[in-house]
């Protein structure tokens, strides 16, 4: 019975002995329930709000880029117009790739390229310019070979007695990407009178990479870029 008398006064806000429960007493408790109920459901709406208002500056951030984006694409769409010996268009196609490099034009560059490397020259701004040459063909694997060759064989240190020059004599493809070259070298006094010949052999890995860049364009045109380089005297 003083169980049911507890339950009773508990759901009516009165204690067991008839007076009103705490919680009803208590005017801290009564102001931020009656708080809650009157703004809660507003404070919970308006941080909503920032949300999506956060939200949407986020998108419309996204589209104005992409936007930017595309603006700064270009427009033009080149092609290419093959005419006869009348002047008549016979073939139209976009440019949008470029030609298969010959493998004439990679063996002359090749030839080109040795010829750089290993002929030494009595003018200083001469042989920087060979040397600028020989690097512009090379990418960082190629580089650090001839770092290394360069650094026991200095053009300009040879270059106080002598000169010399190459003179290519067969440019062979051993793969698409594989090539060996054979060449003779003499060496001069600085009299210019010949003091040796020696015959050389190198195979030649390269890669394909035309630049994207105008400097780039200007140093390599067609992107012909040697990977590794191994070269040896014969008889």
């Amino acid at each position: 019975m003083l169980h049911n008398a507890y339950e009773s006064g508990r759901r009516s806000g009165t204690s067991v002995t008839g007076t009103p429960a705490e919680t009803d007493l208590d005017p801290y408790l009564n102001a931020r329930r009656e708080w809650n109920e009157r703004y809660g459901s507003y404070i919970a709406r308006a941080r909503n709000w920032r949300y999506a208002a956060l939200g949407s500056i986020a998108v419309s951030a996204v589209l104005a880029l992409g936007v930017i984006w595309l603006a700064s694409q270009s427009k033009f769409v080149p092609f290419v117009v093959e005419v006869d010996k009348l002047g008549q268009a016979v073939a139209v196609r976009p440019a949008d790739r470029a030609a298969a490099v010959d493998q004439r034009v990679i063996k002359a560059q090749l030839a080109s390229w040795i010829t750089d490397v290993r002929s030494v020259s009595s003018d200083p701004i001469a042989q920087k310019a060979l040397l600028a040459r020989a690097y512009a063909m090379v990418d960082s694997s190629g580089a650090t070979i001839l770092n290394e060759y360069f650094k026991a064989n200095s053009p300009f240190d040879i270059a106080q007695n002598g000169t010399v020059g190459c003179a290519i004599d067969a440019v062979l493809p051993i793969s698409d990407r594989t090539y060996q070259v054979q060449w003779a070298e003499d060496a001069r006094d600085l009299q210019g009178r010949i003091t040796k010949t020696t015959h050389w052999q190198a195979s030649l890995e390269i890669e394909l990479n035309p630049s994207s860049d105008e400097a780039g364009l200007f140093k390599n045109p067609l992107g012909i870029f040697v990977h590794n380089i191994r070269w040896t005297e014969y008889l």
